[in-house]
């Protein structure tokens, strides 16, 4: 068992305050080259199980062998985790949420539950305006303390517009995309795959910031 008693307590009594509409988890694992597969599988069932029947459910895919269903949701390694709620909100963690980033994953599904993301007026008013792809990556550790927080607001940004998505990395995981996108401190965000990039949880209005500065800069780009 991966998840202790007080901590499956802890996570019925949260999901009983905050949790409103059911949630559904993807996996996408596979059991060859993939050391974390197995412990991420085992991890969300033990989650699934925990939070209180109806409320959360789970399916596993390989992109192996389910090779249609991992192109159509842009999943291209293992393991890659979506949250959805009535719809695909483009949230995605790649790599196994554990250490520090388990409160990722729990936070980032007692978010979708709600359906909207706790953001300000002003936040919301130029997020539904975007018209052009942003994609946003936040690249984590398991012990970084600020990580969750970026990573999650970045969730909320996805969840405000269908062009926005956001991809949560697991740097130690996935150590080529970390070199890649030179990831020397954490939370990095790099805003499409290089745009803008910036370190650290910042506060809404900041990030909000960087992303508005990309889409004014891809907008006038493209005319």
């Amino acid at each position: 068992m991966l998840l202790g008693l007080d901590v499956r307590t802890q996570i019925k009594e949260l999901f009983d305050k905050e949790f409103k509409e059911p949630v559904k988890l993807t996996l996408f694992s596979q059991a060859i080259a993939c050391e974390s597969c197995e412990t991420a599988e085992a991890l969300l069932k033990e989650l699934v199980d925990a939070a209180g029947e109806g409320r959360l459910s789970l399916e596993i895919y390989s992109p192996l062998v389910d090779k249609e269903e991992a192109e159509k949701r842009k999943v291209e390694r293992v393991p890659t985790i979506i949250i959805e709620g009535d719809k695909d909100y483009g949230i995605r963690y790649v790599g196994l949420p554990a250490g520090l980033e388990f409160s990722t994953l729990v936070q980032g599904i007692l978010d979708v539950s709600r359906r909207e993301p706790k953001l300000s007026e002003r936040t919301l008013e130029f997020l539904s305006q975007v018209d052009i792809p942003i994609e946003l990556m936040v690249f984590v550790t398991q012990s970084c303390g600020y990580c969750p927080a970026a990573a999650t607001m970045a969730w909320k940004f996805a969840m405000a517009n269908d062009n926005i998505t956001a991809t949560v990395i697991d740097a130690g995981e996935n150590q080529d995309l970390a070199q890649l996108y030179q990831v020397v401190g954490v939370p990095k965000i790099v805003i499409n795959r290089g745009v803008a990039e910036f370190v650290g949880a910042q506060p809404e209005e900041a990030f909000l910031g960087y992303v508005s500065a990309v889409y004014d800069k891809l907008k006038k780009e493209n005319g």
